[in-house]
C-alpha cells in the first residue's frame, strides 16, 4: 500500500480510538441498550469498508498508469512521458523495462503538446509482477477499440503487437 493509504488506515484507526473513548466519557457503557453493540459493530465494518475501498481505488489507479500506447517507433506512459526506441528494437521489450521501472507516483508526464504521433496499440496491463514474469492485460488497436485482444505473457502480447517474442 502507499504511503497515503496508510496515513488514512492510521487516521481511521485513530477516530475509533477517538470515538471509544468519548463513549466511555460520556458513560453510554453504563446504558444496557443493545444498540451500542450494533453501532460499534457498524463502525467497524464501516472502517473495514473504506480500507477495502481505498485499497481497490489504489489498485484501479496503478493499472491505469501501467496503461502504454504505443506507436512507430515510441512508446508513451503517463508517468515516464514519451520514450524513443532504437531502430529495430523492440517495444515489447521496452514496455518491460518501462513497466518495471514505475514508482507509481502522482506525478504524470505530458504528451508534448505540439506533437502528431499517431498511436497503433493501447496496452492496458492488469498484472505484471516479478520484472514481467506475471504479465496480463489487453491490447487494443486504435482503429477498432471495440475488440480488445488479450494476453497472457509476453510472447502472446509480442504476437499480437506483429514483433517477434
Amino acid at each position: 500500500m502507499r504511503k497515503s493509504n496508510w496515513v488514512i488506515a492510521a487516521i481511521l484507526f485513530v477516530a475509533s480510538l477517538v470515538f471509544l473513548w468519548l463513549w466511555n466519557a460520556l458513560q453510554f457503557n453504563l446504558v444496557d441498550n443493545p444498540l451500542d453493540i450494533v453501532v460499534a459493530v457498524l463502525w467497524w465494518l464501516i472502517i473495514i469498508a473504506a480500507c477495502v475501498a481505498i485499497h481497490l481505488a489504489e489498485k484501479k489507479r496503478q493499472e491505469r498508469i501501467r496503461t502504454v500506447f504505443l506507436a512507430p517507433g515510441l512508446v508513451y506512459n503517463c508517468e515516464t512521458g514519451v520514450v524513443r526506441l532504437d531502430p529495430g528494437s523492440s517495444s515489447v521489450q521496452a514496455m518491460r523495462k518501462l513497466l518495471a521501472q514505475l514508482s507509481y507516483s502522482f506525478d504524470l508526464a505530458e504528451l508534448p503538446a505540439n506533437s502528431r504521433v499517431r498511436f497503433q496499440y493501447i496496452v492496458r496491463t492488469a498484472r505484471f509482477e516479478e520484472g514481467g514474469r506475471r504479465w496480463e492485460g489487453e491490447v487494443v488497436e486504435v482503429r477498432r477499440p471495440d475488440a480488445p485482444k488479450p494476453f497472457h505473457g509476453e510472447r502472446e502480447l509480442a504476437a499480437l503487437l506483429g514483433e517477434a517474442a
